[in-house]
């Protein structure tokens, strides 16, 4: 019975060592020498220590941030109400004003976090005059750039293996918008992705279409509830799925500076929803895109007389067209 509880005490013992040398408990170090020398009783008062420094942790905890995700660190950095605000600084104005600990010490940090929201600045120190923070910002973009290169790969066997799958279509759509508002890509980069993700989109929609066709069923108003009477709530909510691909196709159509393909996306996405603004404003972003004044006042014309429900930034995107025509006359 002797040689067990010893055995007991050395393998808890060991396993309090192994705990503070690794960072997991936090007891003194004169609480290790008691856990390792007193029998059974150390490693006891080791366990009650480490318990209650946990239990002291959480209570210092205010209420609501665990279910935010807010760790200890980003908690500290806002409770601004106990520190120098002026010692606060954007991420932008450290890499261009900081010192160089200063702008080490924050790309390090970045590449521990995670590099993905932080694009820009990184871009800005890429060409600063320290190298080292140079080498930081190169490695972080370079990557991402090859994680986003490895899923692209990934999508196009997919797409390979089922060239006709939709769902399959739709992702890779999904991942080259994603690729795009990164801010990663760049010139002849950028413009390839959004190429491509115009080839995505048409396909689908295609596909689309041929499937409802196939099903006898109309391809526009598949909404439950759609009466197709403009200015008339239809209660739905909810985009039908070609309407939603138009929407995404007109988007990027417009970042390529087709204003033709973008209309004529837009007048699609009237006849499907006549009571939503996005195919209305779309149209608006094409002809102003064209410089057609005409053709602004024209859709402004038929937004206020079928008496479209607006948002607040499309009421001052139409209110502000309208003044600038109110204006060249």
């Amino acid at each position: 019975m002797t040689i067990l509880l010893i055995i007991l005490h050395i393998c808890a013992a060991a396993a309090i060592v192994a705990g503070w040398i690794r960072g997991i408990l936090h007891i003194p170090s004169a609480m290790l020498w008691l856990a390792v020398f007193l029998p059974l009783w150390g490693p006891a008062c080791a366990v009650a220590a480490e318990l209650h420094y946990r239990g002291g942790e959480k209570a210092d905890e205010e209420p609501g941030t665990g279910r935010f995700g807010i760790t200890d660190e980003v908690y500290r950095s806002i409770r601004m109400d106990e520190e120098d605000i002026s010692s606060v600084l954007p991420i932008e104005d450290v890499l261009a004003f900081g010192t160089p600990v200063q702008r080490r010490s924050l790309l390090l940090s970045v590449l521990h976090t995670g590099a993905a929201p932080f694009v820009k600045p990184l871009r800005t120190a890429g060409v600063n005059d320290d190298t080292e923070v140079v080498h930081y910002a190169v490695t972080a973009l370079v990557e991402l750039r090859s994680a986003y290169n490895q899923r692209i790969a990934d999508m196009e066997k997919k797409l390979q293996a089922a060239p006709s799958d939709t769902a399959t279509i739709l992702a890779f759509a999904d991942l080259d918008e994603e690729y795009l508002r990164s801010g990663i890509p760049e010139n002849s980069e950028r413009d390839m992705r959004i190429a491509h993700c115009r080839e995505m989109l048409e396909k689908a929609l295609r596909n689309l279409d041929w499937e409802e066709k196939a099903r006898g069923g109309k391809t526009a108003g598949t909404r439950s509830g759609q009466t197709g009477k403009a200015g008339t709530n239809t209660g739905a909510g909810m985009y039908s799925r070609r309407a939603s691909l138009l929407k995404r196709l007109g988007g990027i159509c417009l970042d390529q500076q087709d204003a033709g393909a973008a209309e004529k996306a837009g007048r699609a996405l009237v006849k499907d929803e006549p009571d939503r603004e996005d195919g209305y404003l779309m149209i608006l972003d094409a002809r102003v895109l064209r410089r057609d004044g005409k053709g602004i006042a024209q859709i402004i014309k038929t937004i206020r007389d079928r008496e479209i429900y607006l948002s607040p930034s499309a009421r001052d995107q139409v209110a502000f067209w309208s003044t600038q025509e109110a204006e060249a006359v």
